[in-house]
């Protein structure tokens, strides 16, 4: 567990299925808008983590990574299906941690040989600026609210990033 010296004690530690999921849950029902603008909903996060014996691989879910101040989660990066896919969501207020969070992202999350995709959503400022300082780039809309970003390949081209 890392912790930062700034204005706010952040801790930094790796997600736990059996012991994070409800607590992820609160997280994003305490974040929520209809905008998606912090993140997804919970029931998103619920359904993937509850269909890991169907179609969700959670081999990796130690990937996955919490930030939290003084034993509150402010900031959680996941992947969901397929394992290349990737979303951060970020409590109002923390945003000086989304550098961090997608370098965390494009250094530790899983590839299988294929492009790492953030998929982030409109009003994911903070988020979508470091995404591009590491020089991700918007690749697609999908139309529910988010967009791609993927990694320019003028820089290097085995990760992406959705917006």
């Amino acid at each position: 567990m890392e912790i930062y010296n700034d204005i706010k004690s952040i801790t930094k530690r790796p997600f736990s299925l059996l012991a994070d999921c409800g607590k992820i849950y609160q997280f994003l029902l305490e974040i929520y808008e209809r905008d998606w603008r912090n993140g997804v909903p919970a029931p998103f996060f619920e359904y993937a983590y509850a269909s890991f014996s169907y179609w969700m691989d959670i081999s990796y879910s130690y990937k996955n990574r919490i930030w939290e101040c003084n034993g509150e989660i402010v900031a959680v990066c996941f992947y969901e299906n397929p394992v290349t896919d990737v979303y951060f969501c970020l409590k109002p207020g923390y945003e000086e941690l989304a550098l961090e969070m997608v370098t965390y992202a494009d250094g530790n999350m899983v590839t299988n040989g294929e492009d790492i995709q953030f998929i982030l959503f409109g009003g994911q400022d903070a988020l979508m600026n470091a995404a591009q300082q590491l020089g991700y780039g918007k690749s697609q809309n999908t139309g529910i609210c988010s967009m791609i970003f993927k990694m320019n390949c003028n820089i290097r081209c085995r990760k992406a990033f959705i917006l």
